[in-house]
């Protein structure tokens, strides 16, 4: 399932901001299994219901303890968030980062292994959301 299409397809013009309107797209063709939950959204240019369904599916390779398929969700967050324009950015940061990081925190399966992959800028986005709300 870990491809090379987030380098390929999506980022390699990298002055071009992906869009909310371009995520339910990535999000489909990198992890073919949102696609059924992603279906049944109501209005697929959402971007918050869409991270929703992101964030769960992520939370199901964790609980699953499918560290590779996790790695490769933080991936996808993690270019979601350096190249999104604002809209995609937000989405990211108060769905997907608000929700993953207290699962992250708390883990208790394979807690040290998840903990390592959780890194780069959704831990410190993370940090500074734990920092704001003097937790």
């Amino acid at each position: 399932m870990e491809n090379c299409n987030v380098n390929n397809r999506i980022y390699n013009n990298i002055n071009k901001m992906i869009t909310e309107n371009e995520v339910t797209d990535i999000l489909g063709e990198e992890l073919p299994e949102i696609n059924n939950e992603l279906e049944k959204l109501p209005s697929s240019n959402n971007i918050y219901k869409t991270m929703e369904c992101f964030v769960d599916l992520t939370k199901q390779f964790i609980c699953k303890g499918n560290l590779k398929e996790v790695k490769h969700c933080f991936r996808i967050a993690e270019k979601m968030l350096a190249n999104g324009n604002n809209t995609v950015k937000n989405a990211i940061e108060n769905v997907y980062v608000y929700s993953l990081g207290t699962v992250v925190a708390l883990s208790s399966l394979k807690t040290n292994k998840l903990k390592e992959i959780f890194t780069g800028s959704l831990r410190t986005e993370y940090n500074k959301q734990v920092c704001a709300s003097g937790i």
